[in-house]
């Protein structure tokens, strides 16, 4: 393979920051009329599906990425793995345990590549953080903290937010949970980059009017095999008013060493003032200026997809360490429910 014909299927919100890291593709929405918005949007001219079907019967397609709903998920990665396309999925994997080992078992047998597309591996400063940890700047970890924080309102939106995005996201019986769900993926997939795999969770999850909101609540762990522990906890300011691009939401970061601590101060928000990195070791402070448009994440995973298919190797993250993924937000759920320790390995 000298090049990859990847359609996107799905152009809602997301795909303003997925499909410009691909751009000249074929796109796909069932409201063609989207499609061709976000085309003229990327001053682009693809072909335009309504149906997946029609995407799956092009020979001339190699590879997709799926944009959709999350309780989509398991049923169009079979059927796409099933017609010999390459896949890329958007994040989680799925909304069950079981739709996840039923996706595993269609990549087992496809022969082609599958993996699901989680941004914050490829988001710099986080990069940057891990490079720094694996140099041993701050000796060794003890411990990760990851803050966010959800608002209302913010200030410097840089995309289109369609409210419709969230509908199908706050009903129970197409999501397991909220935020600790959908948005939690991408920090616990960001400490596993970090440290290692998540052991035992210990969970406080509130749940209030809205399905989607869950805060506050905080989740407790420790790595498995080390000596390092990892926190995770979320709150909601609706009287504030945040400056962010792209989401209503803002993240801080710690990496705890012996030597000292690796702050990333920005993510998918701006609300600090700050360098996206700073080491900090007793008095001496040390700034890392990479570049920080959470945007850049996209292009990244865009860029390994194509790149893997090209080179003949697997993307980050395979179906695997997807699953794994997924039956953490589960675990948490299980322990919030029940007040004990859950294994995520445990939820099947």
């Amino acid at each position: 393979m000298d090049r990859v014909r990847l359609a996107i299927v799905g152009c809602g919100n997301i795909s303003q920051l997925n499909a410009p890291g691909y751009l000249r593709h074929p796109l796909c929405d069932t409201v063609p009329e989207r499609a061709k918005r976000r085309a003229q949007e990327w001053g682009i001219a693809p072909r335009i599906y309504s149906d997946l079907a029609q995407v799956l019967d092009d020979d001339g397609v190699d590879a997709v990425e799926l944009l959709t709903p999350t309780w989509l998920h398991a049923d169009q990665i079979v059927a796409a793995l099933g017609a010999g396309k390459h896949v890329s999925c958007q994040k989680p994997l799925a909304v069950t345990v079981a739709e996840a080992d039923r996706v595993a078992a269609a990549v087992a047998r496809s022969g082609v590549t599958f993996r699901v597309t989680e941004n914050f591996l490829y988001y710099p400063p986080i990069l940057k953080a891990k490079a720094l940890l694996d140099a041993g700047e701050i000796g060794e970890p003890s411990l990760v903290r990851i803050h966010t924080t959800r608002a209302q309102r913010i200030a410097g939106l840089a995309i289109e937010l369609d409210p419709d995005a969230t509908v199908w996201r706050r009903d129970p019986g197409r999501n397991p949970g909220g935020v600790l769900y959908d948005d939690g993926v991408h920090k616990y997939a960001t400490a596993a980059l970090w440290i290692g795999e998540i052991g035992d969770v210990s969970a406080i999850v509130t749940r209030g009017a809205d399905f989607l909101m869950e805060t506050p609540s905080v989740i407790t762990w420790r790595f498995k095999g080390r000596d390092c522990l990892g926190i995770v906890d979320y709150t909601y300011a609706p009287e504030m008013t945040m400056q962010a691009r792209y989401a209503r939401v803002d993240e801080f970061f710690e990496i705890h060493g012996t030597r000292g601590v690796i702050c990333v101060t920005r993510c998918s928000g701006e609300m600090l003032d700050l360098p996206p990195v700073l080491v900090i070791r007793g008095r001496e402070t040390v700034a890392h200026d990479v570049p920080c448009d959470w945007r850049l994440g996209f292009d990244g995973a865009a860029a390994d997809f194509v790149d893997g298919l090209l080179e003949g190797r697997q993307p980050a993250q395979d179906v695997h360490a997807a699953r794994r993924m997924l039956q953490v937000p589960l675990a948490i759920y299980e322990s919030g429910r029940t007040g004990r320790m859950v294994a995520p390995e445990s939820m099947v």
